[in-house]
């Protein structure tokens, strides 16, 4: 399984990149410092790429479901933006990533794309648990892309 990018849409929340990549570097910093560690109620994690174009390593603090025992579902809506994330496009260059929930937890991860049956039910558990995410797809005609990360084997 790998990871896919939908195509741009063509309406949607007006909200720049650069905006963007700073409010990260700001939310980066919060939640390393541990006062930020949730959003709307819902938990957060560092997720950390390597940069599709550049190889260096980018970091992005994304809410997050809980798959116990060893997966988590991140939703791609950029805020109901007509772009995707590029986390989103690092994810598709390179699957491997990391993800940090603070005070030292990492975890190594594969990430695959949610379709299908899969995506149905987990659009189902993002309205019942994370209502915010579902009102993006409703500011878009971009398809929002879900992505399990799963943890790796050890080594």
């Amino acid at each position: 399984m790998t990871v896919k990018v939908p195509g741009k849409g063509t309406q949607g929340t007006p909200f720049p990149k650069f905006m963007a990549r700073l409010g990260n570097g700001f939310v980066v910093r919060m939640f390393r410092s541990g006062r930020s560690r949730s959003v709307r109620g819902m938990s957060t994690l560092i997720l950390e790429t390597r940069g599709a174009k550049s190889g260096q390593t980018r970091q992005a603090v994304l809410g997050y479901l809980p798959e116990p025992p060893d997966a988590w579902l991140i939703i791609g809506s950029a805020g109901g933006a007509t772009w995707n994330p590029a986390w989103l496009h690092n994810l598709a260059k390179d699957p491997q990533a990391t993800i940090d929930f603070g005070e030292g937890r990492r975890v190594a991860v594969r990430a695959e794309s949610v379709e299908g049956p899969d995506l149905e039910a987990a659009w189902k558990r993002i309205e019942a648990e994370a209502k915010q995410y579902s009102d993006y797809r409703t500011k878009t005609d971009r398809q929002i892309p879900v992505v399990r990360l799963r943890e790796r084997p050890a080594a």
